[in-house]
């Protein structure tokens, strides 16, 4: 299985560069940031709403929670937005308005509506989940991982998946010195293993490496006489 292709600073610029043509370039930036800085899931993506992170007042909040109920295994947890991240989603935001996309006739939330879905498809829509299975009450985020999908494909970041977006995230935070009881607390992973996982490239034994490399190339002679 190949290992999984995590994003470079390099990698994000690409993105965000290949990303954003108009009408929706200023939404991609956003989403491409909510992902890899925010580290939210397809899920979290799809359900966050515009008063999780925007105050009354308009202002984005410094600190502020996943709530628990959109939150990965159901538990609530802190995130941030730095001054070096505000301008991505500030320029969302006025695309928004400019668009009127999910306004109110309240003049709080810079005349948004807090209930509204943060982010909004081509469509000023939220993005749809879809039933995992009939009548189970469970459903998966498809909608916003087909975006996701889009957005690498729009790139030549071979071997990114939608998943390399919050993976890089945790991997990102951990080589900035993030420890072990942290990198849980901000990703809501609740057991050390799947974290490292996540951080460490996935490696093969050694006789199954063998084994594969060059597999494919073949001998070019008919038998191992010298001639």
């Amino acid at each position: 299985m190949p290992v999984e292709r995590l994003f470079t600073e390099k990698d994000i610029q690409d993105l965000l560069e290949k990303n954003a043509a108009p009408p929706h370039g200023r939404r991609n930036a956003a989403l491409i940031m909510g992902a890899t800085y925010w580290g939210l899931t397809p899920i979290e993506l799809s359900l966050l709403s515009v008063k999780d992170v925007l105050s009354e007042n308009g202002d984005f909040y410094a600190i502020w929670i996943v709530p628990e109920h959109i939150a990965v295994n159901g538990i609530a947890r802190e995130s941030r937005t730095g001054d070096h991240a505000l301008i991505f989603f500030e320029g969302y935001l006025q695309y928004r308005i400019v668009n009127n996309l999910g306004l109110s006739n309240l003049s709080t939330y810079r005349t948004l509506d807090p209930e509204s879905k943060f982010f909004l498809n081509n469509y000023g829509e939220p993005y749809k989940l879809t039933p995992r299975k009939k009548g189970s009450g469970v459903y998966q985020p498809r909608s916003m991982t087909e975006q996701l999908k889009r957005m690498i494909g729009r790139t030549n970041l071979k071997g990114a998946t939608p998943a390399s977006f919050r993976d890089s995230f945790i991997r990102g935070c951990y080589d900035h010195g993030c420890q072990w009881n942290e990198l849980k607390m901000i990703s809501g992973i609740k057991h050390k293993r799947t974290i490292e996982k996540k951080i460490r490239p996935k490696e093969a034994e050694l006789e199954v490496v063998f084994n594969k490399l060059y597999s494919r190339v073949k001998y070019p002679f008919n038998d191992l006489v010298a001639e």
